[in-house]
């Protein structure tokens, strides 16, 4: 139990579990500061920065929902909210009409070029911190995440490379990478954008 403290003293994870629960708890208090001064709600921005940062044709709701760890119907109703801003579109995808997909409006990309900043806090929250004490964090913590999403508790959406289905310099000037998973060429602009399906070729 990660709440008893006496618990805590004699155990590494139960002491770790609480600090990343006491993470969350600020990460979350510092999200929603950052949104209300913008004037959206944290998971509105998060699904306008998952539509801009994503490959275009894996920005679908259901990867949205899995993303942001919530489900189908709640994904539906927040991208809906935006839709009536004007922000963001949703078509069903060619190949399966059963797939929304979503892409940013005009309206919509001016939105999230304001969005540079959104998260900064966190980031400042690291500068009075020692690079060999944050690299030797970003180990922990990379094992952590890949040991959650082993689990099925999140989704890490990463570019093209380094992933096991990525195959770069296969195709011709336009679509010079090729995904095994997809069984399609890319653009190279388009491997540098996140994809949900990413699976990494190195072992944490």
């Amino acid at each position: 139990m990660i709440f008893d403290p006496q618990h805590r003293k004699s155990n590494r994870s139960a002491r770790i579990g609480m600090a990343l629960f006491r993470m969350s708890q600020a990460i979350k208090k510092v999200t929603q500061a950052e949104s209300n001064a913008l004037g959206f709600s944290p998971v509105q921005i998060q699904a306008l920065l998952f539509t801009y940062y994503t490959r275009s044709d894996v920005a679908t709701i259901g990867n949205f929902a899995n993303s942001i760890g919530t489900t189908h119907v709640t994904a539906v109703k927040i991208v809906n909210g935006l839709v009536r801003q004007g922000l963001i579109t949703k078509t069903q995808k060619p190949e399966d009409r059963r797939v929304t997909l979503l892409c940013l409006t005009e309206e919509g990309k001016e939105t999230v070029s304001k969005l540079k900043h959104w998260g900064h806090s966190l980031e400042e929250a690291l500068h009075p911190i020692s690079d060999e004490a944050l690299a030797n964090f970003e180990l922990g913590l990379g094992a952590i995440i890949s040991a959650m999403e082993k689990r099925g508790h999140l989704v890490v959406s990463e570019p093209c490379l380094g992933c096991i289905h990525f195959c770069p310099n296969t195709g011709d000037a336009d679509a010079p990478h090729y995904c095994k998973l997809i069984q399609k060429y890319l653009s190279h602009e388009s491997s540098l954008q996140a994809c949900p399906e990413h699976t990494s070729s190195f072992e944490i």
